[in-house]
């Protein structure tokens, strides 16, 4: 049942829904065009629509639509233009580095941009590669129907989206539940009979970093969506709704912190704790249930009985003593919270009118999606050494004249321009990731080229390997963008048995030459990445360590004010909240991306290390704090725990300092400045634990352990 659920969700998700699209508006133009023997039109078209479905990543249809049309008239002039001169080797010197530097530099913009610009830079590389094949149209023809392939692509997509409105944001929101259901499992290992702390933190704040990801993208399908919003209807409500609720599950499993090497040596015997560990799998089985139900667009039934799981928990507690109980009570409470949002959520899918004591998402949806500024400005700012991007623009140019000079050199070579290919999908802005692609693209390549092989002389019915040539072209557009190497395996597969029907060549002389070029391109991109005005991470830590700080001081003020005065702005509050969770993530990426470099340029990758762990026990104890006055009105706050909390933000800006000056749109909040009411000098009751104190030490224990890393990360 498990694997037929887990196809079920792989034939709904957007990778493979996107892998159907891309495969059937790719193959339909040589289908229609062989017909009538013209199947190199058909095959030029083809190439518009590669070049099209680069720039079509999820997102609103405003954006994606624009993205299109700029990539059809950029890549139709470029294609015109390159094929006019690709015989003049001295003016593809000239231009190859211009177009090059100049797409690469929209990276500044972000990741469509960045799309925009890998698809003007193949069309180029690959409209000097038709001088070497069959398919040779005169340049304007070629670029027409360039634009005609892409125009298709473009008219396709944007009708599948319009028959199924709400469906991207649907895969979005499911994939985004998934895994903060995965977080909620890996989190409930420090419950488990045998725990490794550190192993267990790594990989939760590896999937913190995934999670980051899908909630912008949710972000901007749900909160950018005009006719979602303006929808009256269930299913458009409740993705709303539903992806909010879904954020505060993510933040209440957030707010347990603790020491789970102490408790687990206290409790881990005990009946309760072993309780606490099967609730957190079964919400998290219920999470990914609810997802799969979205996925595939039905309404969820719950498949376990959380009220008799938490009163077993509840039993089991009430048989400790006071000072054990109040903790375990704390966890109670927490469990129980969590369980209510996910009723809240059960019931969107059933009742109309429901309502929750919550601020309305829909009143500051804007707040919440980032705006692309598109200036000139941003790139002239990064037009300096300073700028990785620019750098990387620079390396890049650099690499692609020789690997364009190398394929003068080459012997009998006729699809030399797989270097130049090689190279763009290969080279990016970081050392790490470049190093990264390069394996799985050189893995991708000899493994797909033996099930290429394979298919082309071991099939002989043409039938049969036209089908299997369509099974591995979806799953190639299917996982390319999501898992490179096993998109890479099945494009080598499928592209060396479209030869097979297309040229004379012989199959093992264009695996031979595909690998060699593969690991021309690929070994001139890593070296230059180590040689060439290199990018390494550790030249951005400040930065990044900084800007994660200062969030994680703003959230703590928002928190603070709310313990203070009990009431705040929700809105300022979840944005600091979602700053946190960003900033968290860059601080975790970069630590990833640092231990991957050469260990020499690894500066004080352990310490680093112990950051990104006290920097996630950090928000968890801050979340902790409001979740705690959330649940318990009647805590008094006394004139002790307002200092601490003074002390705590004056401690955090002084780390915040460590760093150097910092920008100007952030500066020190007066915590006290509209405090009217009295401070209450209430003594603490004699035996009775004070949890808001008890939580406030933690915090502040953690601001000076980070502090106190950071001094030794001295960059």
């Amino acid at each position: 049942m498990q694997y037929k659920t887990k196809i079920e969700n792989f034939l709904n998700s957007e990778m493979f829904s996107d892998g159907l699209k891309t495969s059937f508006s790719l193959i339909l133009p040589p289908i229609i065009f062989g017909l009538f023997d013209r199947i190199d039109i058909g095959i030029t078209l083809s190439f518009g629509v590669v070049l099209t479905h680069i720039c079509d990543i999820p997102g609103i249809v405003k954006d994606r639509r624009n993205f299109m049309l700029l990539a059809i008239f950029l890549t139709t002039v470029v294609s015109f233009l390159t094929r006019t001169y690709s015989y003049n080797s001295t003016l593809v010197f000239i231009t190859l580095p211009i177009i090059t530097f100049s797409m690469a530099m929209l990276t500044v913009y972000g990741q469509r941009t960045t799309n925009l610009g890998m698809a003007v830079m193949l069309s180029y590389v690959m409209s000097l590669a038709i001088r070497t094949t069959e398919v040779d149209f005169p340049p304007l023809t070629h670029s027409l129907f360039v634009m005609a392939g892409g125009i298709w692509y473009m008219i396709f997509s944007l009708m599948v989206s319009q028959f199924r409105p709400y469906k991207m944001a649907q895969q979005a929101l499911a994939d985004c539940m998934n895994h903060i259901g995965e977080y909620v499992r890996i989190k409930s290992k420090f419950y488990d009979s045998e725990i490794d702390t550190e192993k267990i933190t790594q990989e939760l704040l590896e999937e913190q970093i995934l999670i980051n990801e899908k909630q912008d993208l949710v972000r901007e399908l749900v909160y950018k969506n005009k006719k979602l919003i303006k929808d009256t209807t269930v299913i458009g409500r409740s993705l709303v709704f539903i992806f909010s609720d879904l954020n505060d599950i993510f933040e209440s499993f957030n707010a347990t912190h603790f020491d789970y090497v102490k408790m687990h040596d206290k409790y881990g015997n005990d009946e309760a704790y072993r309780q606490i560990y099967r609730i957190g799998n079964k919400i998290s089985l219920e999470l990914k249930s609810i997802a799969f139900h979205i996925n595939t667009s039905r309404k969820p039934k719950s498949k376990f009985d959380f009220d008799k799981e938490l009163n077993k928990l509840k039993e089991q507690i009430n048989l400790y003593n006071d000072e054990d109980r109040v903790f375990m009570q704390n966890v109670y409470l927490n469990l129980k919270h969590i369980v209510q949002k996910i009723n809240f959520i059960h019931r969107f899918f059933y009742e109309k009118n429901i309502k929750e004591k919550k601020k309305n998402p829909y009143d500051h949806l804007e707040k919440f999606t980032t705006n692309r500024d598109y200036k000139l400005k941003n790139i002239t700012e990064h037009l300096n050494l300073k700028s990785s991007i620019f750098r990387h623009a620079l390396r890049l140019s650099i690499v692609m004249l020789m690997g364009f000079s190398l394929t003068f050199m080459l012997p009998n070579t006729s699809h030399s321009y797989w270097i130049l290919m090689t190279i763009l999908v290969i080279m990016k802005p970081g050392f790490s990731v470049t190093k990264k692609r390069n394996y799985q693209r050189l893995l991708g390549t000899v493994f797909g080229g033996i099930i290429g092989l394979s298919v082309v002389y071991f099939i002989e019915n043409k039938e049969i390997k036209f089908g299997i040539m369509l099974v591995l072209m979806i799953f190639a557009y299917t996982y390319l963008r999501h898992k490179y190497v096993i998109g890479t395996l099945f494009l080598t597969a499928y592209i060396l048995i479209s030869f097979s029907f297309l040229t004379e060549y012989n199959s093992f002389e264009i695996i031979g030459e595909r690998l060699a070029d593969t690991f021309i391109g690929g070994s001139l991109a890593f070296i230059s990445s180590y040689i060439i005005l290199p990018s390494w991470e550790s030249k951005n830590i400040n930065t990044t360590i900084q800007k994660a700080l200062i969030a994680n001081y703003n959230f703590l003020f928002y928190i603070f004010y709310y313990v203070i005065y009990r009431d705040v702005n929700m809105t300022k509050y979840k944005l600091a909240r979602k700053n946190v969770y960003v900033n968290m993530a860059n601080v975790t990426s970069i630590f990833q991306r640092v231990i991957s470099e050469p260990k020499k340029t690894q500066i004080n990758a352990k310490e680093l290390n112990r950051f990104t762990i006290f920097n996630h026990s950090f928000v968890s104890y801050s979340i902790g704090i409001i979740e705690l006055m959330q649940r318990k009105k009647n805590i008094i706050v006394r004139v002790e725990h307002i200092d601490l909390m003074v002390k705590i933000l004056q401690q955090l800006h002084t780390v915040i300092l460590i760093f150097g000056e910092y920008e100007k749109t952030f500066s020190p909040k007066d915590l006290m400045k509209e405090y009217q009411m009295p401070i209450l000098y209430q003594e603490k009751e004699d035996n009775q634990p004070d949890l808001i104190m008890e939580l406030l030490e933690l915090v502040e224990e953690i601001v000076f352990d980070l502090g106190k890393v950071s001094k030794k990360m001295n960059w």
